[in-house]
Protein backbone atom coordinates (compact mmCIF):
# COMPACT_ATOMS: atom_id res chain seq x y z
CA UNK A 1 0.00 0.00 0.00
CA UNK A 2 1.34 3.40 -0.97
CA UNK A 3 1.83 6.21 1.51
CA UNK A 4 -1.05 8.09 -0.14
CA UNK A 5 -3.36 5.08 0.25
CA UNK A 6 -2.41 4.74 3.93
CA UNK A 7 -3.23 8.39 4.51
CA UNK A 8 -6.66 7.98 2.90
CA UNK A 9 -7.46 4.93 5.06
CA UNK A 10 -6.36 6.75 8.22
CA UNK A 11 -8.45 9.77 7.31
CA UNK A 12 -11.52 7.63 6.72
CA UNK A 13 -10.97 5.97 10.10
CA UNK A 14 -10.77 9.30 11.88
CA UNK A 15 -13.98 10.49 10.22
CA UNK A 16 -15.73 7.28 11.31
CA UNK A 17 -14.61 7.76 14.90
CA UNK A 18 -15.75 11.38 14.86
CA UNK A 19 -19.17 10.35 13.55
CA UNK A 20 -19.51 7.73 16.29
CA UNK A 21 -18.60 10.24 19.00
CA UNK A 22 -21.04 12.82 17.72
CA UNK A 23 -23.71 10.20 17.41
CA UNK A 24 -23.23 9.05 21.00
CA UNK A 25 -23.30 12.62 22.30
CA UNK A 26 -26.58 13.36 20.51
CA UNK A 27 -28.18 10.17 21.81
CA UNK A 28 -27.16 10.91 25.42
CA UNK A 29 -28.67 14.39 25.17
CA UNK A 30 -31.97 12.99 23.97
CA UNK A 31 -32.05 10.46 26.79
CA UNK A 32 -31.50 13.24 29.34
CA UNK A 33 -34.35 15.29 27.87
CA UNK A 34 -36.66 12.29 27.95
CA UNK A 35 -35.95 11.84 31.64
CA UNK A 36 -36.90 15.41 32.56
CA UNK A 37 -40.02 15.52 34.74
CA UNK A 38 -42.56 18.21 33.86
CA UNK A 39 -46.18 18.90 34.73
CA UNK A 40 -48.76 21.12 33.06
CA UNK A 41 -50.87 23.23 35.44
CA UNK A 42 -54.06 24.98 34.28
CA UNK A 43 -54.69 27.79 36.80
CA UNK A 44 -57.09 30.70 37.24
CA UNK A 45 -55.69 34.03 36.06
CA UNK A 46 -55.82 35.48 39.59
CA UNK A 47 -53.19 32.93 40.62
CA UNK A 48 -50.61 34.14 38.09
CA UNK A 49 -48.12 35.90 40.37
CA UNK A 50 -48.38 33.49 43.31
CA UNK A 51 -48.19 30.32 41.21
CA UNK A 52 -45.24 31.61 39.20
CA UNK A 53 -43.37 32.09 42.48
CA UNK A 54 -44.49 28.69 43.75
CA UNK A 55 -43.45 27.07 40.47
CA UNK A 56 -39.91 28.42 40.73
CA UNK A 57 -39.49 27.22 44.30
CA UNK A 58 -41.10 23.86 43.53
CA UNK A 59 -38.70 23.28 40.64
CA UNK A 60 -35.73 24.08 42.90
CA UNK A 61 -36.91 21.80 45.70
CA UNK A 62 -38.38 18.89 43.75
CA UNK A 63 -36.47 19.01 40.45
CA UNK A 64 -39.79 18.80 38.61
CA UNK A 65 -40.53 21.33 35.87
CA UNK A 66 -43.81 23.24 35.87
CA UNK A 67 -45.56 24.72 32.85
CA UNK A 68 -48.47 27.05 33.59
CA UNK A 69 -51.50 27.97 31.53
CA UNK A 70 -53.26 30.95 33.14
CA UNK A 71 -56.72 32.01 31.97
CA UNK A 72 -60.30 32.42 33.16
CA UNK A 73 -61.47 29.33 35.05
CA UNK A 74 -64.35 28.83 32.61
CA UNK A 75 -61.99 28.80 29.60
CA UNK A 76 -59.62 26.35 31.27
CA UNK A 77 -62.43 23.98 32.27
CA UNK A 78 -63.84 24.08 28.75
CA UNK A 79 -60.41 23.37 27.31
CA UNK A 80 -59.96 20.37 29.61
CA UNK A 81 -63.39 19.03 28.68
CA UNK A 82 -62.38 19.30 25.04
CA UNK A 83 -59.33 17.14 25.65
CA UNK A 84 -56.47 19.59 26.23
CA UNK A 85 -53.63 17.79 28.05
CA UNK A 86 -53.06 18.93 31.61
CA UNK A 87 -52.03 17.40 34.91
CA UNK A 88 -53.61 19.83 37.38
CA UNK A 89 -56.52 22.28 37.43
CA UNK A 90 -56.76 25.14 39.97
CA UNK A 91 -59.98 27.14 39.77
CA UNK A 92 -61.24 30.41 41.27
CA UNK A 93 -64.57 28.80 42.19
CA UNK A 94 -66.09 25.38 42.79
CA UNK A 95 -68.59 25.47 39.90
CA UNK A 96 -66.12 24.57 37.16
CA UNK A 97 -64.38 22.00 39.34
CA UNK A 98 -67.77 20.39 39.99
CA UNK A 99 -68.40 20.32 36.24
CA UNK A 100 -65.12 18.49 35.65
CA UNK A 101 -66.01 16.03 38.37
CA UNK A 102 -69.38 15.37 36.77
CA UNK A 103 -67.72 14.83 33.38
CA UNK A 104 -65.32 12.34 35.02
CA UNK A 105 -62.21 14.48 34.45
CA UNK A 106 -61.28 14.63 38.15
CA UNK A 107 -61.99 12.38 41.12
CA UNK A 108 -61.70 14.78 44.02
CA UNK A 109 -60.32 18.21 44.89
CA UNK A 110 -58.91 20.19 47.79
CA UNK A 111 -59.42 23.83 48.78
CA UNK A 112 -56.10 25.60 49.19
CA UNK A 113 -56.81 29.35 49.46
CA UNK A 114 -59.44 32.05 49.84
CA UNK A 115 -59.73 35.57 48.45
CA UNK A 116 -61.90 38.68 48.63
CA UNK A 117 -63.78 40.70 46.04
CA UNK A 118 -62.90 44.41 45.95
CA UNK A 119 -63.34 47.44 43.74
CA UNK A 120 -60.20 48.78 42.08
CA UNK A 121 -60.21 52.44 41.08
CA UNK A 122 -57.90 54.21 38.67
CA UNK A 123 -55.84 56.96 40.28
CA UNK A 124 -56.37 59.00 37.13
CA UNK A 125 -60.15 58.93 37.53
CA UNK A 126 -61.90 62.17 38.39
CA UNK A 127 -64.83 60.26 39.91
CA UNK A 128 -64.61 59.40 43.59
CA UNK A 129 -65.48 55.81 44.49
CA UNK A 130 -65.57 54.81 48.15
CA UNK A 131 -68.47 52.31 48.29
CA UNK A 132 -70.61 49.99 46.21
CA UNK A 133 -73.33 52.55 45.46
CA UNK A 134 -70.74 54.93 44.00
CA UNK A 135 -70.57 52.57 41.01
CA UNK A 136 -73.82 54.20 39.91
CA UNK A 137 -72.32 57.68 39.53
CA UNK A 138 -72.85 59.56 36.29
CA UNK A 139 -70.24 59.01 33.55
CA UNK A 140 -68.40 56.34 35.54
CA UNK A 141 -66.83 53.68 33.31
CA UNK A 142 -67.05 50.28 35.00
CA UNK A 143 -65.33 47.07 33.89
CA UNK A 144 -66.61 43.71 35.12
CA UNK A 145 -65.75 40.08 34.52
CA UNK A 146 -68.18 38.22 32.30
CA UNK A 147 -70.92 36.26 34.11
CA UNK A 148 -69.18 33.04 33.10
CA UNK A 149 -65.99 34.16 34.87
CA UNK A 150 -65.87 33.60 38.65
CA UNK A 151 -65.03 37.24 39.50
CA UNK A 152 -67.88 38.40 37.26
CA UNK A 153 -70.37 35.90 38.65
CA UNK A 154 -69.58 37.06 42.18
CA UNK A 155 -70.24 40.70 41.24
CA UNK A 156 -73.54 40.00 39.49
CA UNK A 157 -74.68 37.83 42.40
CA UNK A 158 -74.11 40.72 44.81
CA UNK A 159 -75.76 43.24 42.48
CA UNK A 160 -78.91 41.12 42.17
CA UNK A 161 -79.03 40.48 45.93
CA UNK A 162 -78.74 44.20 46.64
CA UNK A 163 -81.77 44.84 44.46
CA UNK A 164 -83.84 41.91 45.74
CA UNK A 165 -83.25 42.87 49.39
CA UNK A 166 -84.04 46.54 48.62
CA UNK A 167 -80.58 47.60 49.75
CA UNK A 168 -80.31 49.66 46.56
CA UNK A 169 -83.22 51.23 44.68
CA UNK A 170 -84.14 50.56 41.06
CA UNK A 171 -82.46 53.75 39.87
CA UNK A 172 -79.11 52.81 41.47
CA UNK A 173 -79.37 49.27 40.12
CA UNK A 174 -80.05 50.46 36.57
CA UNK A 175 -77.32 53.10 36.78
CA UNK A 176 -74.70 50.54 37.83
CA UNK A 177 -75.67 48.23 34.99
CA UNK A 178 -75.59 51.05 32.46
CA UNK A 179 -72.11 52.05 33.65
CA UNK A 180 -70.71 48.62 32.73
CA UNK A 181 -68.69 49.21 29.57
CA UNK A 182 -67.35 45.68 29.06
CA UNK A 183 -67.46 42.16 30.47
CA UNK A 184 -63.99 40.63 30.35
CA UNK A 185 -63.08 36.94 30.10
CA UNK A 186 -60.57 36.99 32.95
CA UNK A 187 -59.83 39.18 35.95
CA UNK A 188 -56.43 40.33 34.65
CA UNK A 189 -58.13 41.99 31.68
CA UNK A 190 -60.46 43.83 34.05
CA UNK A 191 -57.50 45.08 36.06
CA UNK A 192 -55.50 46.02 32.96
CA UNK A 193 -58.17 48.39 31.68
CA UNK A 194 -58.33 50.18 35.01
CA UNK A 195 -54.52 50.34 35.32
CA UNK A 196 -54.32 51.83 31.83
CA UNK A 197 -56.95 54.44 32.69
CA UNK A 198 -59.43 53.07 30.13
CA UNK A 199 -61.98 52.74 32.93
CA UNK A 200 -62.66 54.44 36.25
CA UNK A 201 -63.28 51.29 38.22
CA UNK A 202 -63.42 47.51 38.05
CA UNK A 203 -64.29 44.58 40.28
CA UNK A 204 -61.34 42.27 40.97
CA UNK A 205 -59.81 40.10 43.69
CA UNK A 206 -57.96 41.74 46.56
CA UNK A 207 -54.76 39.88 45.64
CA UNK A 208 -54.79 41.46 42.17
CA UNK A 209 -53.77 44.78 43.70
CA UNK A 210 -50.04 44.41 44.31
CA UNK A 211 -46.73 46.27 44.18
CA UNK A 212 -46.69 46.07 40.37
CA UNK A 213 -49.83 48.21 40.00
CA UNK A 214 -50.60 49.93 43.31
CA UNK A 215 -49.16 53.17 41.99
CA UNK A 216 -51.86 53.14 39.30
CA UNK A 217 -54.92 51.97 41.25
CA UNK A 218 -56.26 51.79 44.75
CA UNK A 219 -58.68 49.29 46.21
CA UNK A 220 -61.99 49.81 47.94
CA UNK A 221 -63.31 47.13 50.26
CA UNK A 222 -67.08 47.26 50.71
CA UNK A 223 -69.41 45.39 53.05
CA UNK A 224 -71.58 44.25 50.12
CA UNK A 225 -68.90 41.69 49.19
CA UNK A 226 -68.35 40.44 52.75
CA UNK A 227 -70.62 37.43 52.36
CA UNK A 228 -68.90 36.24 49.19
CA UNK A 229 -66.60 33.35 50.00
CA UNK A 230 -64.06 33.02 47.22
CA UNK A 231 -62.50 29.56 47.50
CA UNK A 232 -59.85 28.03 45.27
CA UNK A 233 -60.00 24.26 44.67
CA UNK A 234 -57.19 22.25 43.09
CA UNK A 235 -57.31 18.77 41.58
CA UNK A 236 -55.24 16.24 39.69
CA UNK A 237 -56.75 15.29 36.34
CA UNK A 238 -57.61 11.64 35.79
CA UNK A 239 -56.00 11.78 32.33
CA UNK A 240 -52.67 13.01 33.75
CA UNK A 241 -49.63 11.06 32.63
CA UNK A 242 -47.63 12.46 35.55
CA UNK A 243 -49.82 11.58 38.50
CA UNK A 244 -47.05 11.25 41.09
CA UNK A 245 -45.48 14.58 40.13
CA UNK A 246 -48.91 16.24 40.06
CA UNK A 247 -49.64 14.93 43.55
CA UNK A 248 -46.32 16.35 44.76
CA UNK A 249 -47.26 19.80 43.43
CA UNK A 250 -50.68 19.69 45.12
CA UNK A 251 -49.12 18.62 48.41
CA UNK A 252 -46.54 21.41 48.07
CA UNK A 253 -49.41 23.93 47.87
CA UNK A 254 -51.75 22.46 50.45
CA UNK A 255 -49.19 21.32 53.03
CA UNK A 256 -45.76 22.65 52.03
CA UNK A 257 -43.91 25.86 51.25
CA UNK A 258 -46.56 26.92 48.76
CA UNK A 259 -48.82 27.96 51.64
CA UNK A 260 -46.35 30.61 52.80
CA UNK A 261 -45.97 31.95 49.26
CA UNK A 262 -49.75 32.23 48.89
CA UNK A 263 -49.90 34.14 52.18
CA UNK A 264 -47.17 36.49 50.95
CA UNK A 265 -49.37 37.28 47.95
CA UNK A 266 -52.34 38.11 50.14
CA UNK A 267 -54.39 34.92 49.97
CA UNK A 268 -56.12 33.66 53.08
CA UNK A 269 -54.94 30.19 54.07
CA UNK A 270 -56.81 27.90 56.42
Amino acid sequence: MTIRSKLVVALVGLVAVAINVLGCSKESKNITNNNDKKIMVFAAASLTESFNDIGKKFEEDKKIGVIFNFAGSQALAQSINQGSPADIFASANTNYMDELKESNKVDDFKFFAENKIVICVSKTSKISVSNFKDLSKNDLKLIIGDKTVPVGSYFYKVLEEQKQKNLIDAHTYDAIKSNIKSNELNVKDVLAKVVLGEADAGVVYKTDINKANKDKVYLVETSEFNNIKVQYPIAKLKASKNKEEAEEFITYITEGKGKDILKKHGFEIQ
